[in-house]
């Protein structure tokens, strides 16, 4: 799986990592660790959210209409989404709620939770930009929400153990 990489790699390049370091007030080491801690979170909250028994079609159009490259060239594009709708797609089937994983990482990390809170929808467009990116749903007839909906899950939970966190914790390593 190449999600956190597409992330990482893509997602994060300079132009982002300055937009959310200044927006944030986080530096630009620190954003990169939080949002290596925070994708395998919001990943699982959108297996949760495509395997339970609600409707996933708002995900779905999140995802494919959110251009991860898009992003890259103009940061800034980041605080004209949807970032609430996007991060409580993400959180909606999540044990855990926002602050649960902010004061999480703030005491892992030594980060004030407000600056961390600011971080959190900036981090949704990414994800949903990486999950485009990765299976090509932008351009796929996203009609039936049901085998979209398998493909996406399949994709996020590789291993088919109903979490992603082991997915990706391994590929999180190598960058840090």
């Amino acid at each position: 799986m190449n999600i956190l990489n597409t992330i990482l790699e893509n997602g994060l390049d300079e132009n982002i990592l300055g937009a959310i370091s200044n927006k944030t007030g986080i530096d630009t080491n620190s954003v990169q660790s939080l949002v290596s801690q925070l994708a395998p979170q919001l990943l699982n909250g959108a297996k949760q959210n495509l395997t339970s028994d609600n409707d996933s079609s708002d995900l779905i159009n999140m995802i494919s209409n959110t251009n991860l490259d898009e992003i890259s060239q103009n940061p800034d594009a980041i605080d004209s989404m949807d970032n609430s709708n996007m991060l409580g797609q993400l959180f909606s089937s999540l044990n855990e709620n926002e602050s649960d994983i902010t004061n999480a990482l703030s005491a892992k990390s030594g980060i004030d939770t407000s600056s961390i809170a600011s971080l959190l929808p900036m981090v949704a467009p990414l994800i949903m930009g990486a999950l485009n990116k990765q299976t090509n749903l932008s351009s796929t007839d996203t009609s039936d929400t049901n085998s979209i909906t398998s493909m996406l899950s399949d994709f996020i939970d590789q291993d088919n153990d109903g979490s992603v966190v082991d997915d990706l914790m391994g590929m999180a390593k190598k960058f840090f």
